[in-house]
Order: structure tokens, then sequence, then C-alpha cells
């Protein structure tokens, strides 16, 4: 023991429920307990404490170890907090709309189906709270090839966003989200078709349209969903409360407010989205239009909140100045002042594009938002406004 320089035991060595990291030798010199010792009880550290020492090749291995686990964990904290905040929504969402588009239109050669249509709802939700604007402005401005699988990830999308509004616990949240992903499951490719189509609906078409509420919820039973609520909200999520929805022709007291939220999401996307027979709406007019009963009987509560949510000019519109500069939308007002959301400007007033868009304040006068524009008319690609959106 005369060759072993012991120096005292700390606390910090002795952890109960934990192995001792080194050997622990009495003053005295003999070995008290080896390393791989398990300290079992508050008692048996303090008699260590009291009595043992340590070599200091073994204090110094440990504080290096103490070190090297901190720095560890420091790293690992930072890795958590760069996920949490995840890439840029836009990009995210572009992901998402590939993978709903496999998930869609292959469902049956998807393993564990079931549990990457709850990822993709797990990461909308969590979008929904660590960066609501993106979320939203990814719904109008991420170009898109399948209309069919994609309008389901933006209602689910605008969904959570009303979701987080109405403060709508964890698990049903995630029922609500999972539904609106699937609910047109086994119409897709029909959706996208008739995006593309001017005529009216073929009686073939009429009849897969239909039926398709009860048909997806088949599928997602011989897809391996057993949850009963998510199955009700699929069949449910075309009835309207005047009775002139499909397939059961439910009255307003006979409706989920799940599958109503559903719906409202459901036609709210719907309507910003060109099509064959029609222009998409601009964001501001749909909203006023749904607000006004034009496209069918909703609960005016939810209608309001969504409004108050997206605000009158959502993020990702455009809008024209006063100074007649043409803007992006960026974020909400943080005030809750629908009128004044933040905005970034990407054309001056004789109509060319700036080299990288240029923040402006709506509350002065020249800034000042006289009326929406279209994405046409603002003539810029996506890929132009991605910072804008960065963590």
């Amino acid at each position: 023991m005369s060759e072993i320089t012991t120096t005292k035991l700390s606390a910090s060595h002795v952890i109960v429920g934990k192995e001792l990291q080194m050997d622990v030798y009495h003053k005295s010199g003999v070995l008290l307990v080896k390393r791989g010792h398990y300290v079992l009880t508050e008692e048996q550290k303090q008699r260590l404490l009291a009595n043992g020492e340590i070599s200091k090749d073994a204090k110094m291995a440990a504080a290096e170890r103490e070190l090297r686990e901190r720095r560890e964990k420091q790293q690992e904290q930072q890795r958590k907090e760069r996920e949490s905040r995840g890439r840029n929504p836009l990009v995210e969402m572009d992901s998402l709309a590939h993978k709903m588009r496999g998930l869609l239109n292959h469902y049956f050669h998807v393993s564990e189906f079931e549990a990457q249509v709850t990822q993709v709802a797990q990461r909308l939700a969590t979008l929904s709270e660590q960066q609501p604007d993106g979320l939203i402005a990814s719904c109008l401005l991420v170009p898109f090839q399948d209309y069919g699988s994609t309008h389901s990830l933006h209602t689910a999308a605008i969904l959570a966003v009303l979701g987080r509004r109405l403060k709508l616990p964890a698990d049903e949240m995630q029922v609500l989200l999972c539904a609106a992903l699937t609910m047109n499951i086994s119409a897709t490719g029909l959706h996208s078709e008739l995006t593309k189509q001017q005529a009216k609906l073929s009686n073939e078409q009429q009849q897969q349209m239909y039926g398709h509420p009860l048909l997806s919820s088949a599928l997602l039973r011989d897809l391996g969903v057993e949850n009963e609520r998510w199955h009700l909200l699929v069949q449910q999520h075309h009835e309207e409360w005047n009775g002139a929805g499909y397939p059961y022709g439910l009255k307003k007291e006979e409706i989920d407010p799940g599958a109503h939220l559903i719906r409202l999401t459901d036609v709210l996307t719907s309507l910003l989205i060109s099509q064959a027979h029609r222009a998409g709406r601009l964001p501001s007019i749909a909203l006023a239009r749904l607000y006004k009963g034009e496209f069918s009987e909703f609960d005016s509560r939810f209608v309001a909140l969504l409004i108050k949510e997206l605000g009158i000019y959502p993020p990702g519109s455009f809008v024209r100045l006063a100074n007649q500069e043409i803007a992006i939308v960026t974020h909400r007002a943080a005030d809750g002042n629908n009128t004044q959301p933040r905005v970034a400007s990407v054309r001056a007033a004789n109509g060319e594009v700036y080299g990288e868009p240029m923040p402006r304040n709506t509350g002065l006068a020249d800034y000042t938002i006289s009326q929406p524009v279209s994405p046409q008319e603002a003539g810029v690609r996506p890929a132009f406004l991605l910072k804008l959106w960065n963590s």
C-alpha cells in the first residue's frame, strides 16, 4: 500500500444505487471495496465517506470521467435542442408530403402503417407548438405533385394549429390528426384526378366519393388501425350540420365535434388550391367567405378561432403595401392585431425583385397592407423565402 498515494473519497464518487468507479481503501491502507461494487444504502455511502480513500490516479481518472460525462451531457442537450427546433418548416413539410404520398398511395406495401402515420401526426403537433407561423406558411408555399395526399397533410397541419388554440389534450390532438391524414385513403387518387377535371363527376366517381369515408375506415382496419375514435372521425368527416352530408346524413347533434373540426379545415384547405374548374381562393378571401357561411354551416366558435389563429393575412400569403411593394406575410402579429402582421417585401413598387426579402413594419403608414395578391402576381420561388422561417 505504500506504493499507492491516496486522497479523501468525495461524495461525487459515491452514488446510492450505482456501482463504484474505483477501488476504495481504508485510511490504514486496507482495501474496503473493489471497483464495481454497488452502494445500496445511504448508510453504506456515509460509512465509505467517513473512512474511505482512493488513489490519486483513480481520483484523476474519476475527474476526467466526470468532465467527459458533463461534456457528453452538454452535447446531448445541444443535440436535443437542435432537434426540438427542427429543420426549416417548409423543408420539413416538403419531406412530410413525400412521406404521406407513399403512405396513402402504396399503403399495402408499408410496414407499421399506423406507427408511421402517428409519427407524421406527432411531427405536425410539434411544429404547431414550435413553429406555427412556418407551418401555416408551408401550406401556402410548398409546391406539390400529388393533391390527394398533400391535401390531407395540409388539413392536418391547419387542424394542428387550431387544436393548439383550443388547447386540446395530446391524445385528442393525435387521433384528430391521424384521422385527418387518412380520411381520404381510399380515394387519394380520385381527389388528385378531380383537380384536373373540368367535367362533372361521373356516376362511378360520385359513388366512389360518397362511399370513401366508409371504405377508408375499412382500409384502415385492414392496415391494423383499431382505434374506434379514429374510425368514427374518418367515417363522419363529410357529414354536415344540415343533414346534407354523407355517408349517413347525420344531423348536427349526431356529428362528433372532432369530425366537424376536420371538416372545417378540410373545406378551408381545399379552397386554397387551384383546380381545373376554378382558381384557388386567396387566403384572406377564403377565410372571409368561410366566416359568412358560404360553403357550409360550421360552428361559429371554431370559425372565429380559426380566423383569429391564422390571421386575416396568414403567414405565407402575399399582400400589396401602401407604397405599392409586394410583400410576403411571415408571422402573425405578437399582439394579435390581424391587420398588422410581420411582412417582408419581395418586389419594389416598380416590379423589380429585391435581392433578398426586406422586413417591413406594417404599423407604419407607408407599409400598411392595402390588399391581398396572388402568388402568381408575387412571382417568387419558395426557395427564395426559406430563410424567413429558419429557427
